[in-house]
């Protein structure tokens, strides 16, 4: 008996693109949540300026960012840590004082960046800065205050 010696088509390779296609929503996703989540840490601020040698730039490492939010005259509308907003107050600067000691709880070594405007006087960033050295202290485990002061460096045109 002779054998059929029927001929299948030819199989069409495909390749799946869903798996790819899902992959580069996920990528999507990610960068749009990370980039606000940094948005949300600037305050439009003028900086103070330095001329040269004042000022480094600092490593990366664990941080919070910490707004003086300004105000007219002078004044601040309160602080702003890593996009929560508390009062100028007395209970305001406490409760920012224990959100900063909580990241000390969960890192030692964090470092504080303290952006303020340079119309705003001294009055309103020293709060922050003693917010700052409080939740250390009270957050214990050798935790340090690591406090650094944002300013923008001068730039001068040399030919």
């Amino acid at each position: 008996m002779p054998r059929d010696r029927r001929r299948f088509p030819a199989a069409e390779i495909e390749a799946n693109l869903t798996p790819m296609i899902d992959v580069s929503f996920l990528l999507i996703i990610f960068f749009a949540l990370v980039s606000q989540i940094s948005d949300s840490e600037r305050v439009e601020l003028s900086l103070p300026r330095v001329s040269s040698g004042a000022a480094a730039e600092p490593e990366e490492e664990a941080r919070f960012v910490l707004n003086a939010i300004p105000a007219q005259g002078g004044a601040i509308g309160g602080y702003a840590l890593n996009g929560v907003i508390y009062d100028a107050s007395p209970d305001g600067v406490a409760r920012m004082a224990e959100a900063i000691a909580e990241g000390y709880r969960r890192n030692p070594r964090l470092a504080v960046n303290l952006r303020a405007d340079r119309a705003t006087r001294y009055e309103w960033v020293e709060p922050a800065m003693r917010a700052t050295t409080t939740a250390a202290k009270v957050a214990g485990g050798g935790a340090l205050p690591r406090l650094n002061l944002v300013v923008e460096e001068e730039r001068t045109n040399v030919p």
